[in-house]
């Protein structure tokens, strides 16, 4: 980037500020339409929320797959669930307190859990070498099958019932305009936030390893965590829990299923550690959810798990 740092340093908080407001207005947006369609909030949150802020996801691993960049196909999906869940739900749980969650946001949850089991599972059996793992089309098809069978499922099942009232003030275009304003401003600037953290850690002598451990892998997810604050403000649980249960599941079955779909790749079999951190926060998520003793509990232990993850990364890489 050709700026100067003091334009850097003002353009980081700048665009996160942008990234945050984007959210509450996708946000908005989002309730608006549960409210004039009356779909309930998890169908919202699932759908709508979940894949209007995995876009910079997707964008990154059509990308990486077509260049067959296997390790960042892997690490862009495994390391923004794992931020998705440590921070997103987690910093949400430091602001409102979560009940005891319904049956379709566990059994969204037990889903990102199997897509997590199931790609932990392809590391340690399909081996090209001692170091490298196998990510077949074949897989990335039983992938995305899952995952449109669960969104069909998803939908057929949902209902309105024992939800909260939406609440929701505008009419379905300026909502529809909010979601697809507020999503793509999410992830410009996101994405922009990224670059100019990266920029600014090497002009400040900050290692890379340090930021990519942190920013950059916070930076892909911060609309999904955007948008749990901006839920949690307005006292949304459901579509906290929706937005992240769904980001998890479009990530892990979707996205990775539409990577392998274009192209087979290997990768790092070293992340495997990563996808066991992945599938113990979401055994604790989902522990801290189904027992009212540890629910309180849930905000604090996540945002720690996710500082012991980043400095997990940091040891690994220096």
């Amino acid at each position: 980037m050709e700026h100067s740092t003091l334009f850097l340093a003002l353009a980081l908080p700048v665009s996160l500020v942008v990234v945050v407001l984007s959210a509450n207005y996708f946000v908005r947006g989002a309730v608006s339409i549960a409210h004039i369609l009356s779909l309930p909030e998890f169908l919202v949150g699932s759908v709508i929320v979940a894949v209007g802020t995995s876009a910079p996801e997707m964008a990154i691993n059509v990308s990486a797959a077509l260049s067959g960049a296997g390790d960042i196909v892997i690490s862009n999906i495994v390391g923004s669930n794992i931020v998705n869940l440590a921070l997103g739900i987690g910093l949400a749980g430091l602001i409102i307190s979560f009940d005891r969650a319904r049956k379709e946001y566990t059994r969204t949850i037990m889903v990102g859990l199997f897509g997590a089991i199931a790609l932990l599972a392809n590391t340690l059996i399909m081996r090209h070498s001692p170091g490298t793992a196998y990510f077949s089309t074949i897989f990335g098809i039983a992938l995305m099958l899952a995952f449109v069978l669960f969104m069909y499922s998803s939908i057929k099942s949902a209902t309105n019932e024992d939800e909260e009232d939406h609440g929701g003030d505008l009419s379905l275009l300026p909502a529809i305009v909010l979601i697809v304003a507020g999503a793509a401003a999410m992830a410009f600037f996101s994405s922009y936030a990224v670059d100019v953290a990266v920029e600014l850690s090497h002009r400040l002598g900050i290692p890379e390893a340090v930021v990519g451990a942190t920013v950059i892998a916070a930076g892909g997810s911060l609309p999904e965590v955007s948008s749990c604050i901006a839920a949690a403000r307005i006292k949304r649980p459901n579509l906290i829990l929706g937005n992240i249960a769904g980001s998890q599941i479009f990530n892990i079955l979707g996205i990775l299923g539409l990577s392998g779909i274009i192209r087979s790749f290997d990768y790092s079999v070293v992340l495997g550690v990563d996808m066991a951190i992945l599938t113990g926060m979401t055994l604790i998520t989902l522990a801290c959810l189904f027992y009212a003793p540890l629910r309180r509990f849930m905000g604090p232990v996540l945002v720690l798990s996710y500082v012991v993850y980043a400095g997990y990364l940091i040891a690994v890489a220096l």
